[in-house]
């Protein structure tokens, strides 16, 4: 009997699962950035509310304030679509060892995870607000800058920064080596977090920001005569960005009984954009130092 779509819905619906949870579990952003999930039949935009900043006044008794201005501007995010394709040959899927659904599921949902990331992530270099120099290694004061930035602007809540890998090594050699130079007092604790470091190699907490460290980050920075590619990576809060997605992540498949296969299509429907460009701060520093 012919393997069709019908007789293997089972293993399709196992594809389904595996990819969403891949999906969902392996992107960086959906953790870090304000999600807003869009309902059907709504359009390819979605209008996000920005609140302006409302002052609070002294009052005196019996005397009526003068009225605060409360007036919102928006953002819109269109939603467009990302996803993966693959045809499963009938012979492939009946001769593999494991279960081949079900590993590229696992394959399509970090394949849609990984675009999430990077379409979050081009966002960085359209913040205004930037530390760090072409050209040159970032430093642990272009991120202590950039939070007192974040926290100068009156964003109070939890703050994230995303390095790319040269950066994230730049930040790491610093804290190996500040137990060389730091004052005697401070010495004991600069050489008890360098050597933290070396042995998790995560970075952790810093500053009372969040480090997360992505090869996703881009590399695409060349503002000055020279040929060398800079990093953009970023300080900011959940507020300062946008994600929107559109249900969750969907199949579609299709058997091809002339090539005894089954052609399987993942995608989901998702957009971003800068919600308050002042609740982040980009940092720029060379991708090969």
């Amino acid at each position: 009997m012919a393997q069709t779509t019908s007789i293997n819905s089972e293993l399709y619906t196992a594809l389904l699962g595996d990819a969403q949870y891949a999906a969902y579990e392996s992107s960086i952003a959906r953790q870090l950035v304000t999600v807003f999930d869009m309902p059907a039949n709504s359009g390819t935009t979605i209008n996000v509310p920005v609140w302006a900043t409302v002052g609070a006044a002294e009052l005196t008794e019996g005397v009526a304030p003068s009225a605060a201005d409360t007036n919102t501007t928006s953002v819109a995010i269109a939603v467009g679509e990302v996803g993966t394709y693959f045809p499963v040959t009938d012979f492939l899927r009946d001769s593999a060892h494991g279960n081949v659904i079900a590993e590229l599921g696992s394959q399509a949902g970090r394949a849609i995870a990984e675009k999430i990331d990077n379409k979050v992530f081009a966002l960085f270099n359209s913040i205004t607000q930037s530390v760090g120099t072409e050209d040159s290694a970032i430093t642990i004061d272009n991120l202590l800058d950039a939070i007192a930035t974040i926290r100068g602007n009156k964003v109070t809540g939890p703050i994230h920064a995303v390095l790319g890998p040269r950066q994230a090594l730049q930040i790491r050699k610093a804290l190996v080596n500040a137990g060389t130079s730091a004052a005697p007092q401070v010495a004991g604790t600069a050489n008890a977090y360098g050597s933290a470091v070396l042995e998790r190699g995560w970075l952790g907490q810093l500053g009372g920001a969040n480090i997360w460290e992505s090869a996703l980050v881009k590399s695409d920075l060349n503002t000055d005569s020279d040929s060398e590619l800079n990093m953009v990576g970023a300080v900011f809060a959940p507020s300062c960005i946008g994600h929107v997605m559109r249900g969750g992540v969907k199949m579609k498949t299709e058997d091809k009984a002339s090539t005894r296969s089954t052609d399987i299509m993942m995608s989901v429907d998702v957009g971003e954009a800068i919600l308050q460009a002042s609740h982040g701060v980009k940092i720029v520093g060379s991708s090969t130092d």
